[in-house]
């Protein structure tokens, strides 16, 4: 593999990607619009009974076996690492297995707190929005997260768990009476200090700020649209909020390609992003889907254990992934940096899972990976030379080899020699020629590169690229590799038939960093030198082309300052032949601290010029 001059590109961090195994054909991938079918073995049917107050989806218990994903599917604990944990479920709350079932998968993940979506009544007939229909749809389930608890099934909480938001059902299925949500109000103790009432209510733990709306028009008095009273009370509380991450959580989906309410939620396309949310929960469609619009995450949590419902023919544009083979709820984990999600079915499969960033994240700080100094040498061959082998003769600390092509021999020769490996791979193109080429999607695939007519850049917003480069770095920490440095990272900069900005970049090359350090990997920043400055504390190297051929090495040093090495390869044909030309500019790289090679672009070891001492 050649190197790449002025060429790298971008993964937006946005959450996620899915892991679907065992699975009917009802979950699919969405991409750029179009229906993309994963492939779903039998195991799994789907229940597409339209009748609300039915139960007729699967309830045995026993439904494929759904796998996947680095969340737990099961298991009684935080994530590993994070903060604290909570629980998302939507329509739910009948007096049935169902909704049993994926209580008890709630509460085997042990959740800090549970939010709703709204319907949590499902019971029958005249109980329907009353106190002793609450007591059969959600007492009997999670009557130990309910604070201040008056009813009979056990006890409650010390302090309250419980967070739901109202749905049409908890209404009892009208409008008409305006006192109708008065024993949900006396049932539940929610939040009221900010807004002054319990029907829409915001809280916040640690750096998340969650928003309680009321989404059901006709029901809330203070309106439902953004300019509504509600609406304005929820724009000022957050855009005063500090909270790295905010959350807002209702009943009707402002966006969904579920078959049942097409269009009922749309009065709530609110300007989530401008207001600085992150992430939106909502229910009513009974199916899971995950959304995204203007760089928020929509997701529909409304399999709790009430029939499930079709999805449309075409899906919206803004969906991702749709299921509906199974019940299931969402299970969060916060950590410093992140959000992890999952939708987990009721057998324990994870269905879906992303992440969302808190703010970007933070540079690390408890550094536990190799770390090159300024003063460290250097030696980059990516491609073989004329007798097939990397030449592992030169006396430099690190070596950068190719991630996919190098041997294990290679490897183990080179740290037994005392030398440190990095192991480089593209993070924004896409080479017909890599092993894990065929996991590309058509819609991941942009624009040829620039002078590389085997190559294209990849959309890297996509979900589907994001979780090939994790996989990745991976498999770089399998192989024993020190560090990594990912290439054509600054597609945003190039030709690439792609609408990449400058954000997206930023926001990826910090992800890509914090990704690589989370596996024990040291990263380098390829080229991008234009964004520097945002990004020299996340990484732990830089590795550049041809700074001094375009006079642009002085934009680099703000690694040196900071004690991390610029690793330097020029491949002009005056520096490799005549000794004058190179002489002066190894003394100017030697004035500026830079670790420069004069190199073959095929970087084979054809040649190899040092301007170490």
């Amino acid at each position: 593999m050649e190197p790449r001059p002025k060429q790298m590109t971008v993964l937006r961090v946005l959450a996620g990607f899915l892991s679907v195994f065992g699975v009917s054909a009802a979950c699919w991938l969405a991409g750029a619009g179009v229906l993309l079918p994963i492939s779903c073995a039998p195991g799994v049917e789907t229940d597409d009974d339209d009748d609300d107050d039915d139960d007729d989806g699967p309830n045995d218990g026993n439904h494929g076996g759904m796998n996947g994903g680095h969340v737990d599917g099961g298991g009684g604990t935080n994530g590993e690492g994070a903060n604290f944990r909570f629980a998302v479920i939507g329509d739910y709350g009948d007096d049935d297995n169902n909704t049993r079932d994926v209580s008890e998968l709630i509460k085997s993940w042990n959740p800090e707190f549970i939010l709703t979506v709204g319907d949590n009544d499902y019971s029958d007939g005249a109980y329907r929005g009353t106190f002793e229909g609450l007591e059969l749809a959600v007492g009997q389930y999670f009557h130990e997260f309910i604070g201040n608890y008056e009813g009979t099934e056990g006890p409650g909480a010390n302090e309250n768990r419980f967070f739901p938001t109202p749905g049409d059902h908890d209404w009892g299925d009208t409008c008409d009476d305006p006192d109708g949500l008065d024993d949900y109000l006396r049932y539940f103790t929610l939040p009221s200090g900010n807004s002054g009432n319990e029907r829409y209510y915001d809280f916040r733990m640690g750096p998340v700020h969650f928003f309680s709306i009321h989404s059901l028009d006709g029901c809330e008095p203070d309106g439902v649209t953004a300019d509504s009273v509600q609406g304005r009370w929820v724009e000022a509380a957050a855009l005063s909020s500090d909270a790295a991450l905010k959350i807002a959580y209702f009943h009707n989906p402002p966006y969904s390609s579920g078959a049942r309410h097409v269009g009922e939620g749309e009065h709530m396309r609110w300007p989530f992003a401008e207001w600085g949310f992150d992430l939106v929960f909502s229910g009513d469609d009974h199916v899971y889907e995950r959304l995204e619009r203007d760089g928020v995450t929509y997701v529909i949590d409304g399999l709790g254990g009430v029939d499930i419902h079709e999805f449309v023919d075409t899906p919206v544009d803004e969906s991702v992934v749709r299921y509906s083979a199974s019940y299931g709820a969402v299970r969060v984990d916060v950590f410093d940096d992140r959000l992890e999600a999952a939708f987990v079915a009721v057998d324990g499969g994870v269905v879906d899972e992303f992440v969302i960033r808190l703010d970007g994240g933070e540079p690390a700080t408890d550094v536990d990976w190799y770390q090159p100094t300024v003063e460290t040498t250097w030696q980059w061959q990516l491609q073989p030379d004329s007798d097939g082998e990397i030449n592992t003769s030169y006396d430099v600390e690190v070596y950068d080899v190719d991630l996919f092509d190098v041997s294990d021999a290679v490897i183990d020769e080179l740290h037994a020699a005392g030398r440190r490996v990095i192991c480089y791979f593209s993070a924004g193109s896409f080479e017909e020629f890599r092993d894990d080429a065929d996991e590309f999607l058509p819609d991941d695939l942009g624009a040829t590169l620039d002078g590389f007519e085997d190559e294209r850049w990849l959309d890297v917003r996509s979900d589907n690229v994001r979780r090939i480069m994790l996989a990745r770095l991976d498999h770089a920490a399998a192989r024993g590799c020190d560090g990594v440095e990912p290439d054509n990272v600054d597609g945003y900069a190039n030709d690439s038939g792609l609408p990449l900005t400058a954000e997206d970049q930023i926001e990826f090359n910090r992800f890509l960093a914090q990704e690589a350090h989370a596996r024990g990997l040291s990263v380098g920043l390829k080229n991008d030198l234009d964004q520097i400055a945002e990004l020299v504390e996340y990484f732990d190297f830089a590795v550049n082309e041809q700074c001094h051929e375009y006079d642009e090495c002085e934009l680099l040093q703000l690694f040196i300052e900071t004690g991390k090495p610029v690793f330097n390869a020029e491949y002009d044909d005056p520096y490799v032949n005549n000794s004058t030309r190179r002489a002066e500019l190894c003394e100017s790289a030697m004035n500026n601290n830079l670790r420069t090679l004069i190199l073959p672009l095929d970087l084979d070891d054809s040649f190899r010029f040092s301007c170490e001492p």
